[in-house]
């Protein structure tokens, strides 16, 4: 795929990114509602989140920054990881004050007694969404130094001649790798959001029965 076409195609996906944006500060003031609670800090901090990343996402699919736009998928699908914890944690008020205190939340433990490790919560997960394994594992791949990084470095191996590319634009045959990276992201957004309407649908219920 070639840059033009590239970026012909592309602007379909800042749309829908645009649109999503919109939704979740939505779905942030569903969250604070009438009556601010110590949970409502985590999931607006996740809200935020989201939506710092969704900025910073467009603009590395502008610039064809698939290194970067890989790690950013990767942290928007921690997002779904840390969100999908709070609704499984033993201990729901300790598992919110280690978020807020910066402790890691691999001390605490889900319903069935297993510890929050991102291995146990990644297996969790997958079971309500089944790419997420997959995909999390290939993302990971832009976070550590890996294969990944390899692959986009050598553009040609051929007749015991290897051409490499430090530091210069992505090779066109790579548009369609940060498509599909683009769809990755804006599926686990909404997945994000199924889980936060959750949390909001929940406020606005004690809102009516409580503020009226």
């Amino acid at each position: 795929m070639d840059n033009k076409t590239y970026y012909e195609n592309l602007q379909q996906y800042i749309s829908t990114l645009t649109d999503l944006r919109l939704q979740g500060q939505k779905i942030a003031a569903a969250i604070i509602g009438q009556t601010l609670f110590h949970e409502d800090l985590f999931y607006i901090s996740c809200v935020d989140r989201c939506l710092n990343l969704i900025d910073g996402f467009i603009i590395m699919l502008n610039n064809r920054n698939l290194t970067c736009a890989g790690a950013l998928l990767r942290l928007q699908m921690d997002n779904c990881l840390r969100c999908y914890a709070s609704f499984i944690a033993q201990n729901k008020e300790a598992f919110f004050d280690c978020i807020i205190n910066g402790d890691p939340i691999k001390q605490q433990s889900s319903i069935d007694g297993n510890k929050l490790t991102d291995g146990y919560l990644k297996e969790q997960i997958s079971k309500i969404d089944k790419s997420f394994k997959k995909t999390y594992n290939q993302a990971s791949g832009y976070i550590h130094l890996s294969e990944k990084a390899f692959y986009q470095t050598v553009v040609k191996c051929k007749d015991n001649h290897v051409q490499f590319q430090i530091g210069l634009p992505l090779p066109e045959k790579r548009n369609t790798v940060l498509l599909e990276a683009a769809e990755a992201y804006i599926h686990f957004v909404h997945l994000l959001y199924t889980m936060l309407h959750g949390v909001a649908n929940s406020k606005e219920r004690y809102d009516q029965k409580h503020n009226g």
